[in-house]
């Protein structure tokens, strides 16, 4: 699963690129949760504009919301934004998302990175 991270004054852009797998987007989240950068982000943006193919099912969107919300209990708030325009990719986004209402990390799903951009720098 090819994916760039781009460390940023007060958070983390995300790029995912070609295939992505469920298990390898879990693991590279472990990777991010034991970085001493995350602690002082404010946001994270996931692009997923320059995804193929996927591999990944809804058990995946779950066990993201549960490690997410797991590592919200010492980092504190985190915005989250998902940029996807792929329809099959937008719905197991809104699942993960409707996971994380009302948890410290909010989430939200954008067509554009402008308008994930946008959010995640408002107060």
């Amino acid at each position: 699963m090819p994916h760039k991270n781009t460390w940023e004054t007060e958070g983390l852009y995300r790029e995912f690129t070609g295939e992505i797998n469920g298990d390898e987007i879990l693991e590279a989240n472990f990777e991010l949760h034991s970085s001493p950068e995350f602690n002082d982000i404010k946001y994270i943006i996931n692009d997923f504009l320059g995804v193929t193919g996927y591999s990944i099912e809804t058990a995946h969107t779950k066990a993201y919301a549960v490690t997410d919300e797991m590592i919200s209990f010492s980092k504190g708030k985190l915005k989250i934004a998902l940029v996807v325009n792929q329809e099959p990719l937008i719905a197991l986004a809104n699942g993960y998302r409707d996971q994380m209402l009302g948890k410290l990390f909010e989430c939200e799903i954008f067509p554009a990175i402008e308008d994930a951009r946008k959010w995640v720098l408002s107060e």
